[in-house]
C-alpha cells in the first residue's frame, strides 16, 4: 500500500509540474528520467501528454515516441533556453581550440547565436536547431553536457575535424536528432546503445573514427531507402546484428558497415542483387550472371587505377571461356559509357548507369572498390578490406586492387601481363594539321596523345581518330563553337613504348617539358609564341586531370587522364585558354582565409585569371555584376553562390553549376565572356578592343546553350547563396566525385618548363 501511495504521489507531482505547460507553448521542455537522463523536447513540434498504461504513467511526445519513468518535467523560458545554448556553444569553442578554427566568425560574441558561423536556430527557436562545423579544424574533446545545453537539436555535422576522446554521455538524450555526422575524426569509446530508439534519426555517419564496442542493435532502420547509415572504418567487434544482415538492402550497404579494424566477426557478404539493363539494352538480374559463371567481377570504372583496366582486359580474354565474367559500371550516361567501351575495345558486360543508379542512388558513384562474386552470389574478394575485415581504404587501394589478379590466378591459372613494347618510332614527331583558321591570324592549339603505341599510328588509325575526336570535343561548347574558325588545330604524333600505366612502363610524355617539345614542332610556331597543349591519355582513368598554367606567356599544358570527354573542355577550354579557376569545393567545410582571398584578388588584377570567382556575397559587387544586371542574362540566374575556388566558404561562383564546377553543364556567362576576350585578343592582335554589346550579340548562342542544358523553366533555382536545394542537371557537392584537380600555376613561360621539367602527377 505504501509503495502504491508513493507511486501515486510521484505521478501527481509530475503531472502537476507539467500542468502549466500551456503557458510555455512553443518552448523547449526538459524531461528528467529516473536513471538521471534529461531529454529535451520542443512543444512547437510536438504535444506532451501523459497516459496511464500497464500500471504506470507513460509520456507521449506527439506520435514520435514515449518516455517511461519520468520524475520531473521542467519547462524553460525563451531566455533560459537561449542562455543554455549560448553557454554550450562557448564550452565547445573553448574545448576544441576555437581560436584556431578555420572559421569562428562571431563565436563567443554578443551577437545572436544565429549569426555565429555554422549555427542555425531557423530565426525563431530558442535553441540550436542545426550546427554544422564540418572540416573546421576543431581540436580536442567534446565537453560533457554539451548536447544537453544545446536543446532539442535536430542536425549536427562535425565531420572531418580532429575530435578525440569519448562521446559525451548526454548524447543518449538526442531524441530530436534527425541528421548526425561525426565522421572522419579520432573519436573513441562506444556509440550510445539507444541510438535506434531516436525516432527521427534518419542519417547517421560515424565512419573513420576509433570507436569500439559492438554495433548497437536496431540500427537497421537507417538502412531504408530514404535513410543513411555509415559505420565503417572504426574498430567495432563482436557480430553484425542480425537485423542488419537480414535487411533487404544489406547487399547494397554492407560496405558502409562491415569494414572495420579487423576484430569484427565477418558475415557472409552478398553480391549485388539487382535488376539491371546492360549497354545493349538487355535486361537481367545480377544473380543470374553469378549462377552462369564461376566468378563475376564487379567494378566501377572510376576505381580503375593505373593499369588496372588494361590488366583486366588481358585477364578477361584468358578467363572468359573458363567461367569468368565482368560487370562494368560507371557514373554518367549511356552515351558516355558507349564512347568509353568503343574507345577502349571492351567486350564484357556493362551496366546502364541509369538502372544501377535507381537501385543505389547517389552513393553509386562512390562505390569504387572491386568485388569478386562466386557462383552462389557471395563476395569472395573485395578491395575495400582485407580477408580479416580490416578496412584498406575508403575508396579501395591500388595495392589491394591488384591482389584480385592473384585470386583469379589461383582459380583459373596465371596470365602473362607483360605489356607490349613499341618498336617502330618512325612517325614520332610527325605533325597532323586538323584545321586551319579562316578568320584572324589563327590561334594555335595542339593535341598530343600519351600511352599510344606504334600499333595505334597507322594513317587514320586509333591515334589520329582520338585526336580528331578531341578537337570536336573542344569545340562542342560555346563560345568555342562560334569561335572555331579562329583556331589552327594540330596533332603531333607521340609514340610511347608502352600503353599501360604499370610500374616501370615508359611513355612519350612524362613531364610538361616533353609535351612542349612535341608541341613546338607545329609549322606555325614562332619563337616567343605561347604554346597551348592538350594531352589526351589512351587510358580510362590515370587519375584526376589537371593543367599547368604559365603566367608570363599564357601557355598551358593540360593532362586529360580520362581520355576524350567534358573534362577536356574544363581543362583546355576553361583553365588553359579561359584562365578560369575551379568552381567546385575540394573539402567539405573548408573556408578561404584572408591570404587565399588576397591571392585570388592579386592574380585577377595582375594577370586576369579567375573571371568566374569572386570574394563578394553581394552579386552587385562581383566581377560579373554587369552580366547579372543585364536582363538578357536573366535565364542563367546569375548570383553569388557560396562555394568555389575549392573552398566551401568565403569564395563565390556565378551559377549553381557550370563546366568549371562539375563539368556537366556548359560554360556560364562570366566564363564565356573571359574566353571570348582572350581568343579575340589572340586572333585579332593588340589593336582589338572589347565591346560589351558586341559580345552580348555574339553570345546569343551561348546563352541559349547554357539555359537549355541547365534549367527547366518550371524548376528554376532560387538566387540565394544559402539555397542548397538541387536543381535539374546540377548535382550538389556530395553527389559528384571530383575528376579534376586544381591547376598548377607557374610564374614563368613554357621555356622555363624546359629548364625545370615537372613530372606528371597521377592522383586519385
Amino acid at each position: 500500500m505504501k509503495r502504491f501511495l508513493l507511486f501515486l504521489i510521484t505521478t501527481v507531482a509530475v503531472v502537476m509540474s507539467a500542468s502549466s505547460q500551456s503557458q510555455y507553448s512553443g518552448q523547449p521542455m526538459s524531461i528528467h528520467l529516473a536513471n538521471g537522463d534529461s531529454v529535451a523536447v520542443d512543444l512547437m513540434f510536438n504535444t506532451l501528454s501523459p497516459r496511464y498504461e500497464n500500471g504506470q504513467f507513460v509520456w507521449h511526445i506527439g506520435d514520435a515516441y514515449t518516455l517511461e519513468n519520468v520524475v520531473n518535467i521542467e519547462p524553460r523560458t525563451h531566455e533560459q533556453s537561449l542562455e543554455s545554448a549560448r553557454k554550450a556553444l562557448v564550452r565547445l569553442y573553448e574545448a576544441t581550440d576555437g581560436d584556431h578554427w578555420n572559421n569562428n566568425t562571431n563565436w563567443c560574441s554578443d551577437k545572436p547565436i544565429s549569426e555565429w558561423f555554422g549555427v542555425d536556430n531557423w530565426g525563431e527557436y530558442p535553441y540550436v536547431v542545426s550546427l554544422f562545423l564540418n572540416g573546421n579544424n576543431l581540436n580536442g574533446q567534446l565537453p560533457e553536457g554539451f548536447f544537453s545545453g544545446l536543446g532539442p537539436i535536430g542536425n549536427l555535422g562535425l565531420s572531418e575535424n580532429h575530435l578525440t576522446g569519448p562521446l559525451p554521455s548526454d548524447m543518449n538524450n538526442l531524441w530530436n536528432m534527425m541528421y548526425l555526422d561525426i565522421s572522419n575524426n579520432k573519436l573513441e569509446g562506444e556509440l550510445p546503445s539507444n541510438l535506434n530508439r531516436f525516432p527521427n534519426l534518419g542519417y547517421l555517419t560515424v565512419n573513420e573514427n576509433k570507436l569500439t564496442g559492438t554495433i548497437p542493435q536496431g540500427l537497421a532502420k537507417m538502412m531504408d531507402q530514404k535513410s543513411h547509415l555509415s559505420l565503417c572504418g572504426n574498430d567495432f567487434s563482436g557480430s553484425v546484428p542480425d537485423d542488419i544482415i537480414n535487411h533487404p538492402r544489406f547487399h547494397l550497404m554492407w560496405s558502409d558497415i562491415v569494414p572495420q579494424g579487423g576484430h569484427l566477426t565477418l558475415p557472409t557478404i552478398p553480391g549485388y542483387k539487382l535488376d539491371v539493363t546492360d549497354a545493349n539494352g538487355n535486361q537481367f538480374n545480377t544473380t543470374d550472371i553469378y549462377k552462369d559463371n564461376f566468378y563475376t567481377l564487379i567494378f566501377n570504372y572510376s576505381s580503375a587505377r593505373g593499369g588496372f583496366t588494361d590488366k583486366l582486359k588481358m585477364a578477361y580474354e584468358n578467363y572468359k571461356k573458363k567461367g569468368f565474367e565482368v560487370l562494368g559500371m560507371a557514373p554518367g550516361n549511356m552515351d558516355e559509357v558507349n564512347d568509353y567501351l568503343h574507345a577502349n575495345n571492351i567486350s564484357w558486360l556493362n551496366l546502364d548507369p541509369a538502372t544501377f543508379d535507381d537501385a543505389i542512388g547517389k552513393y553509386y558513384i562512390y562505390i569504387n572498390f572491386i568485388n569478386l562474386v562466386d557462383k552462389d552470389g557471395n563476395v569472395v574478394f573485395t578491395s575495400i578490406m582485407d580477408d580479416n575485415g580490416k578496412m584498406e581504404d575508403t575508396w579501395g587501394s591500388s595495392t589491394r586492387d591488384q591482389q584480385v589478379f592473384d585470386v583469379l590466378a589461383d582459380k583459373f591459372g596465371n596470365v602473362d601481363f607483360t605489356p607490349y613494347f613499341s618498336t617502330d618510332f618512325s612517325r614520332d614527331g610527325e605533325v597532323l594539321t586538323l584545321q586551319t583558321a579562316t578568320k584572324g591570324k589563327g590561334v594555335d592549339i595542339v593535341f598530343l596523345g600519351n600511352c599510344f603505341t606504334d600499333k595505334d599510328m597507322q594513317p587514320g588509325g586509333r591515334y589520329e581518330t582520338r585526336m580528331r575526336e578531341a578537337m570536336e570535343q573542344f569545340f562542342a561548347y560555346e563560345p568555342y563553337t562560334s569561335l572555331r574558325d579562329r583556331f589552327n588545330v594540330y596533332a603531333v604524333v607521340a609514340v610511347s613504348k608502352n600503353a599501360e600505366l604499370y610500374e616501370d612502363t615508359e611513355h612519350a610524355i612524362e613531364t610538361d617539358a616533353d609535351a612542349f617539345n612535341y608541341a613546338k614542332k607545329i609549322p606555325t610556331y614562332q619563337d616567343g609564341d605561347p604554346l597551348r597543349v592538350n594531352v589526351i591519355y589512351n587510358s580510362h582513368n590515370a587519375g584526376r586531370s589537371y593543367t599547368h598554367m604559365f603566367y608570363n606567356d599564357h601557355s598551358y599544358v593540360a593532362f586529360m587522364f580520362t581520355g576524350v570527354n567534358r573534362i577536356l573542355n574544363h581543362e583546355c577550354g576553361g583553365h588553359g585558354i579561359g584562365r578560369l579557376f575551379d568552381e567546385y569545393v575540394e573539402n567539405s567545410g573548408s573556408t578561404a582565409d584572408e591570404g587565399v582571398k588576397q591571392y585570388y584578388e592579386d592574380v585577377w588584377t595582375t594577370y586576369g585569371y579567375g573571371a568566374n570567382i569572386d570574394m563578394h556575397a553581394d552579386v552587385t559587387q562581383t566581377r560579373w555584376a554587369h552580366l547579372a544586371a543585364d536582363e538578357r542574362y536573366a535565364g542563367e540566374f546569375l548570383g553569388a553562390y557560396e562555394g568555389s575556388g575549392t573552398f566551401e566558404y568565403g569564395i563565390f561562383r556565378p551559377t549553381r553549376g557550370s563546366m568549371m564546377r562539375f563539368n556537366d553543364s556548359p560554360f556560364n556567362a562570366p566564363s564565356r565572356e573571359a574566353i571570348y576576350k582572350y581568343v579575340m585578343q589572340d586572333s585579332e592582335g593588340p589593336s582589338w578592343q572589347y565591346n560589351y554589346d558586341t559580345f552580348v550579340d555574339f553570345d546569343e548562342a551561348g546563352r541559349k546553350q547554357f539555359v537549355d542544358a541547365t534549367y527547366k523553366p518550371e524548376q528554376a533555382p532560387r538566387k540565394h547563396q544559402e539555397d542548397h536545394l538541387p536543381v535539374v542537371g546540377q548535382p550538389d557537392l556530395d553527389d559528384e566525385q571530383l575528376q579534376t584537380l586544381p591547376p598548377v600555376i607557374i610564374n614563368g613561360t613554357w621555356k622555363d618548363a624546359l629548364k625545370t621539367p615537372r613530372k606528371i602527377v597521377y592522383q586519385y
